[in-house]
């Protein structure tokens, strides 16, 4: 396969994947727990819990002009979200692109308002359960999608949109090494947080490792930092440590999305999207189909 072609190849997954993951935020959104004020309780305020002032203080404005209209709001939510899916599943590049425009417009909005930044401000976030929030990705795959494919280098050494899920797994180790994560009550409030509202069958599921991780904190998250930190270097380094890097990528955002994100509260009536993990793991995409291309600082006209 030619280097025009896997580029067209990629972006046409993530075109696909992005629009497909919004129509059913859409779908998400139009639950009947969406057009009460269980939205705000559950959703908008939890994520103000331990942010800065400034943050806080965005996010209850939000609340304030969204609460005694809730359900026309959400309505138009619902819209939006459909809407930027529809566009991106389109043919037509006119259409696409301005539902990737929309798409970063609407991500932001979302990410500041609803999702407090994705708590990466409250000293706290943990990838387990999200950080940096789903919806930031969505923007990020949606400014990927806008580039120019000149700007897709994935051959260089340096290229963000090949690079950039490994420096997300970098970043999600640190994140899980501070303090609070080596204490028990610390690592089991994160599981234990997923299993609210969840349906029985599933909290069945749950509640073992709620158990393990109270017991167990230092080995288990002393695991967890340590593959999250080796899955970012495999990945960072190419050629034939890539492919081990994707797929223990891979099965690390399997246990995330199962145990810590609970697939994104959707079986609990209250989700609004599936989380982080599935993005994630698009974002792994591009270092792994192209592990066997060469990286040379030398080669400066080299474009993929």
């Amino acid at each position: 396969m030619g280097k025009e072609q896997r580029i067209t190849r990629i972006r046409t997954w993530f075109q696909w994947s992005l629009g497909a993951l919004w129509f059913l935020d859409g779908l998400l959104q139009l639950q009947p727990g969406m057009f009460s004020m269980d939205m705000i309780s559950t959703i908008m305020r939890s994520a103000l819990s331990g942010q800065p002032m400034w943050v806080s203080q965005l996010g209850n404005w939000a609340i304030a002009n969204m609460s005694p209209r809730i359900g026309l709001v959400n309505w138009g939510f619902a819209g939006i979200q459909l809407l930027i899916g529809i566009l991106l599943l389109m043919k037509n590049q006119r259409w696409v692109r301005w539902g990737l425009w929309i798409s970063i417009a609407w991500g932001l909005a979302v990410w500041i308002f609803g999702e407090g930044l994705g708590s990466i401000l409250t000293g706290t976030a943990t990838a387990l359960n999200g950080a940096p929030g789903s919806v930031i990705l969505y923007v990020w795959i949606a400014v990927m999608l806008l580039l120019p494919d000149s700007a897709w280098c994935l051959g260089r050494d340096h290229c963000w949109i090949r690079d950039g899920a490994s420096l997300l797994w970098i970043l999600a180790a640190l994140q899980q090494a501070i303090p609070d994560y080596w204490t028990s009550v610390g690592l089991s409030s994160v599981f234990q947080g997923n299993l609210m509202m969840q349906p029985r069958w599933f909290g069945n599921f749950l509640s073992p490792l709620v158990s393990y991780s109270a017991k167990n904190p230092h080995f288990l998250n002393g695991m967890l930092v340590v593959l999250m930190l080796i899955s970012g270097l495999l990945l960072l380094y190419g050629h034939r440590w890539t492919f081990w890097g994707f797929w223990l990528g891979t099965a690390l955002l399997l246990f995330m999305w199962i145990y810590g994100q609970g697939f994104g509260g959707v079986f609990t009536g209250m989700g609004t999207d599936p989380n982080s993990a599935p993005l994630w793991w698009l974002l792994m995409l591009p270092a792994y189909l192209t592990r066997s291309d060469p990286r040379s600082k030398t080669t400066r006209n080299y474009s993929f």
